[in-house]
């Protein structure tokens, strides 16, 4: 499913297999060159989110990509009539997630970065680091 169709571009080479969606109604989503979306993934920028996607990445089955996140400040409102807060959300160049991966507003996942299967990324990823777990954290390095 494509939603918001005119705030996404998608580079060459791109793949989406089934049951995945795109979603940048009010937010902006950018998709590079030889991208492979596996199967069940939600990437989401609606709501004033904004997602940039490198060259070369890798996203495994039934991983979330949210940009935006709910306003709960005030508990004499139900937060379905709060609104919502726009983020961002940077996958750069050759970027691996596993399947199962969370990755939440404003986090940036540097180059040459793998995300283990089942990982929550709350925090920035540097480059060449393996990170893994709830949330995540660095695992290790990859070598050159």
């Amino acid at each position: 499913m494509v939603v918001g169709g005119r705030n996404i571009s998608i580079g060459s080479h791109f793949s989406l297999l089934r049951n995945s969606g795109l979603y940048a109604e009010n937010g902006k989503l950018r998709i590079g060159d030889r991208v492979s979306i596996n199967t069940n993934v939600t990437i989401d920028a609606c709501d004033d989110g904004q997602i940039v996607i490198g060259d070369d990445v890798l996203i495994g089955p039934n991983v979330v990509l949210r940009a935006s996140g709910h306003v709960f400040s005030d508990l004499g409102k139900p937060i379905n009539q709060q609104g919502h807060t726009g983020g961002s959300i940077v996958l750069e160049d050759d970027v691996w997630l596993g399947a199962n991966v969370v990755v939440v507003p404003n986090v940036t996942i540097a180059a040459h970065s793998v995300v283990a299967a089942g990982a929550v990324v709350t925090h920035n990823v540097e480059a060449g680091t393996v990170v893994g777990g709830v949330p995540a954290r660095s695992m290790s390095r990859r070598r050159s």
